[in-house]
């Protein structure tokens, strides 16, 4: 019995790409899990992380990614840059589009968050949506989740578990 587990979750780790057990990550102050095997963050700007599935694949053939930007309390809010703002900073800058796209709405951090979804062309065709969560300490880091087309199922699971387990440090 044993055995056909073991084979029927390599089978399936083969055939869907997800890890048999959950991975947890850790960036900005804030971990979650996910079943899908994702490489360690790494440094893609000040104050921005990029994680990659597949865990070693090189820039512009990963099947998904996930960019977390930081922002201190003090360039957010009051006197900062608005909500709308930094979701357009971080489109502009780490996701590489300024195209406007579609009302989403996700559960981080037990709070309702109002995001989008979008297509962008540029370096490959892709579908992104991208978040913007408040922490605790008045920070924001806003979640930029691009992912190929042909992985849209999958992304939206990783998504999905990102939200439910996303929890501060």
């Amino acid at each position: 019995m044993k055995i056909v587990a073991i084979s029927l979750a390599l089978m399936l780790t083969a055939v869907t790409g997800f890890a048999v057990s959950d991975q947890i990550t850790k960036i900005h102050d804030l971990t979650f899990v996910s079943t899908l095997e994702l490489s360690v963050p790494e440094p893609a700007g000040l104050d921005a992380l990029l994680i990659v599935h597949p865990k070693d694949a090189k820039s512009g053939v990963e099947k998904m990614s996930i960019t977390a930007v930081r922002f201190p309390a003090d360039a957010v809010g009051a006197g900062g840059m608005s909500d709308a703002e930094l979701l357009e900073y971080v489109k502009t800058v780490f996701l590489a589009t300024s195209r406007p796209g579609t009302p989403v709405e996700r559960t981080f951090l037990a709070r309702k968050v109002l995001g989008e979804a979008l297509e962008k062309s540029i370096p490959t065709p892709a579908r992104a949506e991208v978040y913007v969560v408040s922490l605790k300490t008045g920070a924001k880091v806003v979640l930029g989740f691009v992912f190929a087309p042909d992985f849209a199922a999958q992304a939206g699971q990783v998504i999905a578990e990102v939200a439910a387990s996303l929890r501060e440090d």
